[in-house]
C-alpha cells in the first residue's frame, strides 16, 4: 500500500448507550493513493526477497511535546514504555527499533501540543535526519479521543512523520499501527474510511465497491471478497487479511469481541474479519498482530522503497540487557536538604546502562503536572534539580536504559524535604499562603489564605495526581490578606495540587481530600 499525500489520523470513538460503552480505535484518513502505489511497487519484489534475513534496526527520534511553559506533556518513562511496546509488536519480524542520540527531543509549544495538524510545517522542520520522527502530543486535532496519525507524503522531502496522543502510548494498536502506515500498510477496511458498514446505508450483501469518498480516492475501491479472489486489487491489497468493512465502528460492536453480524460480501459470502489485526480499529484486543503478508509488505518497503532510503542503515544498536536497577545514594531517605534552589541527587550506577532518566515530583505516583525530569548519560550518575518549592516533600526515582533496551524498571523511590525560608516558592506577588483545612473531608469547603505584596491577576488551578486540571479560576488579588473559598464536593478522595500563578511564576501546595 502506498502512502497518501494527506493526513491519516486515528481516533478513539466512544458510543454511549444506557448500559454500556463501546470503544473502538478509528481514523480520519484522506489521500491514501500514495500508499497504494508504494505497496504495489514493493509487491513486485516479494519473490526476490525470500529466505532468512538479518534483523534490520531502524532509528526512531522521539519528540516530547509540551506546552510553552514546559508543562502538560508526555514523560520520558512513558516514551520508553512506548518503545518497549513497539519492539514487542515487531519482535517476530525482521525489524526492531532503537532511539537516536539524544534519546528524547523536546518541543515546548502549546499549539503543537494540542492541535498538531495545524503545525505540519513546524513539525517537518523539527525532524531529526535519518530516523522515523514521532511527536507525542497532549491532543490531536481537538478531537475527542484522537489517538494518532501518519503525516504523508513519504520520503525525507515529504512530511513523513508520526504523531501520537500521549493518552494512547500504551495502546498496542496505535503506535505500531502508525508505524505500519509509515511502512506502506493500509487498513483492512480500505475504502470504508469514515463510512462504517450499516445495512440501511450500504446493504447486505454490500456492493462491488466500497463507499470511498471521491474527495479522497480518485477511483472507486473494490470491496474484497471473503474467498480472496480479488485480494490483490481490493481492500488493503494484502491477501491474508480478510475483508473488514469498518465493523469496529458499528454501534453494536464491543471492543475486540468476535464480529457476529452476518454481513455478506458482493458474492453473498459471509465476511469474517480479523479483529486483532494491528491495522484494524477493534480495540482492547490485548493480542494485536500483523499477518505474514503485512510483515512482508513492511519489510519490502523498508528494504526497497526509495522513500525509505534515509532510515536504512547497517548499524547495530547497543543490545545490552539491563537486569538491575540503580540504588539511590543521596539525599538520604527522608532527609532535609540545604536549599530549595538547587538539589543534587545521586545513585550507584548500573554497569549495563547507557542512559538514565531521573524523575522528581510532588506526587509519589510521579504523574502530577509539576513533575520534573532529566535525561543524562550513564557516565554521570547524578543530576541537579533547581527552582524547587520550599517546605515541600519531594519524591524521586531513577530508570536506566539503552538506545535499544527500554523495557527497564525503576529504582526504589526516594524522598526528601526542602527547607523553609522567607520567600514563598517562585511567586513574588505572595509573601505567604496556606490551605485550610488540609487534609479536608470530602465535600467540605477549603480556604486559601493569602498575604499578597501587591495586587495582581491570579490563576488558581487544582490538578489531580494524573496531571488533569479539575478546577480553574481567574481573579484579581488585592494587596494584603485575602481569603478564597473553594468547594471540594466534586473531588473524589485523593491527593491534589493547588496552584496559584501570576506574572512572576507559580506556587503549588499539596491538598489531601479524605
Amino acid at each position: 500500500m502506498k502512502f497518501s499525500r494527506y493526513l491519516s489520523a486515528c481516533l478513539l470513538v466512544l458510543f454511549f448507550g444506557t448500559n454500556r460503552s463501546v470503544i473502538a480505535q478509528s481514523c480520519f484518513t484522506a489521500g491514501l493513493v500514495d500508499i497504494e502505489n508504494r505497496l504495489s511497487q514493493n509487491q513486485a519484489l516479494y519473490a526476490n526477497q525470500a529466505g532468512v534475513r538479518a534483523v534490520q534496526y531502524v532509528p526512531v527520534a522521539l519528540h516530547a511535546v509540551r506546552n510553552t511553559d514546559g508543562l502538560d506533556g508526555i514523560s520520558e518513562s512513558q516514551l520508553l514504555d512506548m518503545m518497549c511496546i513497539l519492539n514487542d509488536k515487531y519482535q517476530d519480524q525482521e525489524i526492531q527499533f532503537y532511539l537516536t542520540n539524544p534519546p528524547v527531543h523536546y518541543i515546548n509549544n502549546t499549539g503543537i501540543n494540542n492541535v498538531p495538524n495545524q503545525f505540519t510545517s513546524e513539525l517537518k522542520a523539527a525532524r531529526v535526519p535519518n530516523a522515523i520522527n514521532v511527536f507525542v502530543t497532549n491532543n490531536i486535532n481537538d478531537q475527542l479521543g484522537a489517538a494518532g496519525y501518519y503525516q504523508s507524503p513519504a520520503g525525507w522531502d515529504g512530511n513523513d512523520f508520526i504523531v501520537v496522543a500521549r493518552n494512547f502510548v500504551y495502546a498496542q494498536n496505535v503506535f505500531p499501527h502508525e508505524i505500519g502506515h509509515f511502512f506502506s500498510l493500509l487498513h483492512p477496511f480500505h475504502g470504508w474510511e469514515n463510512n462504517p458498514w450499516s445495512e440501511s446505508a450500504w446493504g447486505n450483501p454490500v456492493g462491488v465497491n466500497a463507499p470511498s469518498d471521491p474527495g479522497i480516492f480518485p477511483a472507486p475501491i473494490a470491496n474484497e471478497f471473503q474467498n480472496g479472489n480479488n485480494c490483490s486489487t481490493a481492500g488493503d491489497r494484502i491477501c491474508d487479511t480478510p475483508p473488514d468493512y469498518l465493523f469496529a465502528l458499528h454501534p453494536n460492536q464491543v471492543g475486540c469481541a468476535n464480529w457476529t453480524i452476518p454481513v455478506r460480501d458482493p458474492s453473498n459470502t459471509i465476511v469474517d474479519p480479523q479483529e486483532n489485526n494491528v491495522m484494524s480499529y477493534f480495540g482492547n484486543c490485548g493480542n494485536h498482530t500483523f499477518t505474514a503478508g503485512q510483515k512482508e509488505a513492511i519489510l519490502m518497503d523498508l528494504m526497497n522503497a526509495p522513500e525509505r532510503d534515509y532510515v536504512r542503515n547497517s548499524y547495530t544498536p547497543n543490545m545490552t540487557v539491563i537486569n538491575s536497577v540503580p540504588n539511590l545514594l543521596s539525599p538520604a531517605e527522608g532527609s532535609t536538604v540545604n536549599s530549595s534552589e538547587s538539589v543534587s541527587v545521586s545513585w550507584f550506577p548500573v554497569i549495563e546502562a547507557q542512559y538514565y532518566v531521573v524523575e522528581l515530583d510532588l506526587s509519589p505516583g510521579f504523574s502530577s503536572p509539576f513533575r520534573k525530569s532529566l535525561v543524562g548519560a550513564a557516565s554521570t550518575p547524578n543530576a541537579v534539580f533547581t527552582d524547587l518549592q520550599e517546605n515541600t516533600e519531594y519524591f524521586w526515582r531513577v530508570r536506566p536504559f539503552t538506545e535499544y533496551t527500554t523495557c527497564t524498571g525503576y529504582s526504589d523511590q526516594g524522598s526528601f524535604f526542602t527547607p523553609m525560608s522567607t520567600g514563598v516558592d517562585n511567586l513574588s506577588e505572595i509573601s505567604d499562603w496556606y490551605i485550610a483545612p488540609n487534609p479536608v473531608e470530602r465535600a467540605e469547603p477549603i480556604q486559601l489564605l493569602l498575604a499578597s505584596n501587591t495586587s495582581f491577576a491570579a490563576k488558581i488551578d487544582i490538578y489531580n495526581q494524573m496531571g488533569q486540571r479539575v478546577y480553574q479560576q481567574s481573579r484579581l488579588m488585592n494587596t494584603g490578606a485575602e481569603s478564597l473559598h473553594l468547594k471540594t464536593a466534586e473531588l473524589p478522595s485523593g491527593i491534589y495540587f493547588v496552584s496559584i500563578s501570576g506574572t512572576s511564576g507559580r506556587t503549588t501546595k499539596r491538598l489531601l481530600v479524605r
